[in-house]
C-alpha cells in the first residue's frame, strides 16, 4: 500500500514539472482585455532582467562540425538580483533545444544554441530560488540577417 502511495506521488510530482516547463508557443486569449490587467506595483517583473547580450551564426557543433546554421543567443542577468532562467533556441525542423541556468547572479551569462537554428528562442525567468512561481515567457523572433 505505501509503494502504491508513494508511487503515485512520484507520478504526480513528475507529471507537474512536465506541465511548468511545457515547450508549446504562447497563444493569445481574444476573450481578455489585457487593458484591464494591472500588475501588482510591489511585483517585479523578472523577465526584464535577463536581456540579449548579443547573438552568433555559425560554429562548431558536437555532431555536425563547423555548421553556418549553428544559432546561439547570449542571455545577460543585468539586475542585482539572482535569477533562475531557462532559455529555449528553435532549430530549423521547429523542435526546440533548452538550456537552464539556476542562481545566475548579476552579469552572468547563458548560451543558448541550436546547431541548426531558424534564429528564434524563448526565455523563461524568475527570481532564483522560487519554485512556486511558474517561468513566464517571452518570444522573440531574429531574422538571420540581423546584427
Amino acid at each position: 500500500m505505501r509503494s502504491v502511495f508513494f508511487l503515485g506521488t512520484v507520478f504526480i510530482l513528475i507529471a507537474g514539472a512536465m506541465i511548468s516547463f511545457s515547450f508549446k508557443s504562447p497563444t493569445i486569449n481574444s476573450r481578455v482585455n489585457v487593458d484591464h490587467v494591472l500588475l501588482d506595483q510591489s511585483e517585479q517583473d523578472w523577465s526584464q532582467c535577463v536581456q540579449k547580450g548579443s547573438s552568433d551564426w555559425g560554429g562548431s557543433c558536437l555532431n555536425y562540425g563547423f555548421s553556418e546554421e549553428k544559432y546561439t543567443v547570449h542571455l545577460v542577468n543585468s539586475c542585482n538580483n539572482d535569477v533562475d532562467l531557462m532559455s529555449c533556441v528553435q532549430r530549423t525542423n521547429d523542435r526546440w533545444t533548452c538550456f537552464y541556468r539556476m542562481d545566475m547572479h548579476q552579469n552572468d551569462t547563458l548560451h543558448a544554441y541550436a546547431c541548426q537554428g531558424n534564429g528564434k528562442f524563448l526565455k523563461w525567468v524568475r527570481k532564483a530560488g522560487d519554485v512556486t512561481t511558474k517561468l513566464q515567457a517571452s518570444l522573440i523572433n531574429k531574422q538571420r540577417h540581423e546584427n
